[in-house]
């Protein structure tokens, strides 16, 4: 009965191993999208609604929708706080984004910081966020190379203990 133990906790560190490069290849598309937002409003200077359609235009789905959808509830009345806007079409389109259940803050904080106004000052800020992103991502990456050594090492060590339970 021992021995079924680690295959499965095998098993369990291999599924959220992919879980965890999963959210990480979402995390640095996110990351290149702010990085995109960041651009337009340096050079563009145009509204967040036709920054988000145009960046739309360049991304694939999920990302393309959040963006147009984005985009249009910019359009409307401001019922909400951008910053709601913005979390709440993230919860919608971008489910990908969670880890274990929850939505980062770093994810949600752009938002906030777009709701701000001053062009040079947000372009300051997304600057910071993005370094934030970063470490958050390498953090992450150790992660995953933590996890992958575990598996190996408990793969190596069902092995063995299999090859002692035989002999």
């Amino acid at each position: 009965e021992n021995d079924s133990i680690l295959p499965d906790n095998s098993e369990v560190l291999f599924h959220t191993s992919i879980l965890l490069r999963n959210y990480l290849e979402e995390l640095s598309h996110f990351r290149r999208i702010i990085e995109q937002i960041k651009g337009e409003l340096l050079y563009a200077g145009l509204p967040l609604s036709e920054i988000f359609y145009n960046i739309a235009s360049r991304e694939k789905e999920p990302y393309e929708n959040w963006l147009m959808d984005l985009a249009f509830q910019c359009q409307g009345t401001q019922e909400k706080r951008f910053a709601d806007l913005w979390t709440d079409t993230i919860e919608k389109d971008l489910p990908e984004l969670k880890w274990r259940g929850k939505m980062n803050p770093l994810i949600c904080e752009p938002g906030e910081l777009l709701e701000i106004g001053d062009r040079e000052g947000v372009v300051r800020l997304l600057e910071y966020h993005l370094k934030r992103l970063d470490m958050e991502i390498e953090k992450r990456t150790a992660e995953t190379s933590e996890k992958k050594k575990l598996g190996s090492w408990l793969g190596a060590a069902g092995g063995i203990f299999l090859v002692i339970l035989l002999l």
